[in-house]
């Protein structure tokens, strides 16, 4: 506590009289003598003055219970971001290195589509990479499949190239997400919900080793 914290303390102890007579008698002596605390010592008796005939209700039951909502809401918003569960996707299907059959969903893909599966603790990803015959240029449709309740919201979908933003998009009520015409190249996508963030890294659209 500051000294000046300590002095106003005192002062309030003094008008409220607790202090033992020759406290008392020591700040009385210095409130004689400094025009600050004489002041102080006014709005303080006249707080108190006010305070005694004063009597604060509490709230209705739904006052209360909105106050409380709202704090909820608030503390919320404040959670820190290191709250965020940030995981990597490992990747563990390539159609393009592999056959298609040993992974649930994981149907014989045709010739011109690319099949990656991506996997961490909180959810599989799926990503399909199919070719417009009329442009030239590709789709990306992916799936999340979370592995528990926990994250089964909607999730936020970032597509980026080079750590740059290309497109961002919001997953539908199946937490399925579509990116098109994307010219050729290699991908990252960043799938984020409340809880979790998901990093896929090498999505290669249109490429094949």
């Amino acid at each position: 506590m500051e000294p000046e914290d300590r002095d106003f303390a005192r002062l309030v102890d003094w008008v409220e009289g607790r202090l033992s007579e020759e406290e008392a008698r020591s700040v009385e002596e210095q409130v004689a003598s400094n025009s600050t605390m004489q002041a102080d010592v006014a709005w303080l008796r006249a707080f108190k003055l006010v305070s005694k005939d004063t009597v604060i209700a509490s709230p209705p039951p739904e006052v209360r219970g909105a106050l409380a909502e709202r704090f909820r809401v608030y503390a919320e918003s404040k959670q820190q971001p290191n709250s965020l569960k940030r995981l990597v996707g490992r990747l563990t299907f390539d159609s393009g290195r592999q056959p298609a059959h040993g992974w649930r969903g994981a149907a014989t893909t045709p010739e011109l589509q690319r099949m990656f599966v991506y996997s961490t603790e909180a959810a599989d990803v799926t990503v399909i990479v199919r070719p417009d015959p009329q442009t030239g240029l590709l789709d990306i449709h992916g799936r999340i499949f979370p592995v528990n309740d926990i994250y089964r919201g909607a999730f936020e979908v970032q597509l980026l190239a080079n750590a740059s933003e290309v497109a961002t998009t919001v997953t539908d009520d199946l937490r399925e997400f579509m990116f098109g015409r994307l010219s050729p190249g290699v991908y990252q996508i960043i799938a984020s919900s409340d809880q979790v963030e998901i990093g896929l890294e090498g999505v290669e659209v249109g490429q094949r080793r």
